[in-house]
């Protein structure tokens, strides 16, 4: 099928080429021919350019939609999905970079009712059989979109299935043909073990591939490592493998390419350890000292192993011992290089939360604000924790009174105040969460300010010390914390952009004592937002990017774009899941209209804006299915 170019695409010297993070493609085919229909849509892509989601524009008469397809993880990627009848146009975004890609549309077809319920039912029994409910009620929107969520979310136990899906043959003189300069990418591996047993198929590897400038070192895991990195050229990438590892076919390529487009001491790529795949977020220094985040598909040059490696390190170093500590910035490429049966280097754990003292050994003070309207018990319960569970700490409370009316709300209210650390801003008329913050804010002493909810209860006796801990390390903007349900499931773990078509929180209703997909309910790690129900901020960068949106986005996904508009000035968001409360999730403000409708101005501007993130959050992995709310395969 035909692509053309619409916008910000040019053709060049045979080469197609984005001219923005935001280019589109029209499909060169009636639209009206698939439209109200479920189909099919094939595409391939480089195996060697980033991975990303690419966006599928289905032009309608009264506007646009926009969905977010899977990524071509292994060259190829299928969506299964429905065209709304009144569909005129199809254009697709491929890429969200501004540069050379390659990316071809394979096929779109129909997709027949037995068809789909048959795949949907292999993954997700139960959806689909919601989705027939639904629709022998009548309720035919409902049906689609719980349908679309089975089809669109594969189980990790099918790991091996999908991949087979969505591989394709390597083409290194077509879609996959590197760029000219990575061809003199030099790299140097470094294999542990019996090479009379594994030379052979290193061989065949190595000649197996367009690159030339491969060299290969057999050595004992007890090595010195410093004689090896002084025979190998400066520039060169290194990487440590045993030697019945595998690198996949276009790794070595993938990292040459991505080694020409974005110059760094340190790549890494995701991994497959006993047939289980590891897709990592993309660089996140504080999980890294936590959590195995390197793995051990990475390479590094050699003139910076030569500084960071400990003296007398040795081989086997090089494997499991990455050093972590060193590392300024690495640079991740969102693919599958190895294949290994060999379990991921354990890293030591450093102190989880700094602490921060002024002169004298005195803690800073902190600002704690709290909107409520009405609901006493609800205000009560959440104070008492914060008395319970902050008794040394320095703070003030500034309680946003927005407009209560109940009577033992306002005798509450009065007699809280009798405590000199809390005071009441009076702030009446339409519920502006954005504008009530701001102003709290504003009248603000502390030099961290910590925003709660009312329906919030503190289960952590240090929960304040290690949210304003982060929140003034100068590289770190917003932080959050674990939140769950009364009955002790999460509720809050942290943000995935693009989940629902705009933002989610992550595994929900996972048991409290679940680690999580890849351990981050149990570690501090970076993400790209978290909820205002519990979020602390250093008060100069919440002043400095002008606080919440109160014009654009009064109530919902103002935490959301607080959080996004602190990490585009360098200020990375984090959650410190060892900081939890229950929280009872909207009680105060109950409504039972949908959000999409409540809210539907804010969230198309929110989807405008921050689109080049929905389809690409930097924290979760392209790999991954955004229909799904668990870890599952896209």
């Amino acid at each position: 099928m035909k692509l053309t170019p619409l916008v910000d695409v040019v053709l060049r010297d045979g080469r197609t080429i984005s001219q923005s993070g935001l280019p589109w493609l029209r499909i060169e085919a009636p639209a009206r021919l698939w439209a109200g229909r479920w189909v099919r849509l094939v595409f391939e892509a480089s195996l060697l350019d980033p991975l990303t989601r690419p966006i599928l524009r289905i032009v309608r008469p009264g506007g646009e939609e926009d969905v977010m397809l899977p990524a071509p993880s292994f060259g190829r990627g299928s969506w299964i999905g429905f065209l709304p009848s009144d569909a005129t146009e199809l254009h697709l975004s491929p890429v969200d970079w501004a540069g050379p890609f390659a990316f071809r549309l394979v096929s779109l077809g129909r997709v027949g009712p037995f068809q789909r319920l048959a795949r949907g039912a292999r993954r997700h029994p139960k959806a689909v059989m919601s989705a027939l409910w639904a629709g022998m009620r009548g309720n035919r929107q409902v049906e689609q979109t719980r349908l679309r969520r089975a089809l669109g979310a594969t189980p990790l136990t099918m790991y091996d299935a999908w991949r087979l899906e969505r591989s394709r043959a390597i083409e290194w003189t077509g879609l996959d043909m590197p760029a000219p300069a990575a061809l003199g990418i030099g790299f140097h591996l470094v294999i542990i073990g019996d090479p009379s047993k594994h030379a052979a198929a290193w061989h065949d590897f190595l000649a197996s591939q367009p690159l030339r400038g491969i060299a290969l070192s057999w050595a004992s895991p007890q090595t010195s490592l410093a004689p090896l990195l002084n025979g190998i050229a400066e520039d060169d990438l290194v990487i440590g493998l045993r030697a019945d590892d595998r690198l996949t076919a276009f790794a070595l390529a993938a990292v040459a390419q991505r080694a020409v487009e974005d110059p760094a001491a340190l790549y890494y790529g995701d991994e497959e350890c006993d047939g289980t795949p590891r897709f990592k977020p993309d660089w996140s220094p504080v999980l890294a000292r936590h959590a195995a985040l390197l793995g051990r598909a990475w390479f590094a040059r050699a003139n910076w192993l030569r500084q960071a490696m400990p003296s007398g390190a040795t081989v086997e170093d090089l494997l499991f011992r990455p050093p972590v500590d060193a590392l300024v910035r690495a640079v991740h490429i969102r693919r599958i290089l190895l294949a290994t049966s060999h379990a991921s280097p354990a890293v030591p754990l450093p102190p989880l939360s700094p602490a921060v003292m002024l002169a004298g050994g005195q803690s800073p003070m902190s600002t704690i604000i709290i909107p409520t309207r009405d609901r006493a018990d609800l205000l009560s319960a959440c104070i008492g924790s914060l008395l319970d569970r902050t008794p040394q700490d320095r703070f003030e409370v500034v309680i946003i009174d927005n407009g209560s009316r109940d009577p033992d709300t306002l005798a509450y209210l009065e007699n809280v105040t009798k405590d000199p650390r809390f005071s009441i801003l009076r702030s009446p008329g339409s519920f502006n969460f954005a504008a009530i913050c701001n102003e709290a804010a504003g009248r603000a002493r502390g030099d961290t300010l910590v925003f709660l909810n009312n329906d919030t209860e503190i289960l952590s006796d240090d929960w304040l010390s290690r949210l304003t801990g982060w929140a003034r390390q100068p590289d770190i903007g917003a932080v959050g914390a674990k939140l769950l349900y009364k009955d002790d499931t999460l509720q809050h773990g942290g943000v995935v952009l693009g989940m629902g078509g705009r933002a989610a929180h992550f595994e929900r209703r996972l048991p409290r004592t679940d680690t999580g997909f890849f351990g981050r309910l149990s570690l501090p790690h970076e993400l790209s937002a978290v909820t205002a129900a519990c979020l602390a901020v250093s008060r100069e960068k919440f002043r400095d990017i002008g606080g919440f949106d109160q014009h654009n986005l009064p109530i919902d996904l103002n935490d959301i774009d607080l959080c996004l508009r602190l990490n585009e000035r360098g200020w990375r968001t984090l959650l410190d899941p060892c900081v939890v409360l229950h929280h009872h999730e909207s009680a105060s403000r109950s409504n039972k209209m949908p959000s999409e409708v409540l809210y539907r101005k804010e969230i198309g501007y929110f989807r405008s804006k921050w689109l080049h993130l929905l389809r690409n959050d930097p924290y979760f992995h392209p790999a991954l299915s955004l229909e799904w709310y668990r870890a599952a395969l896209g």
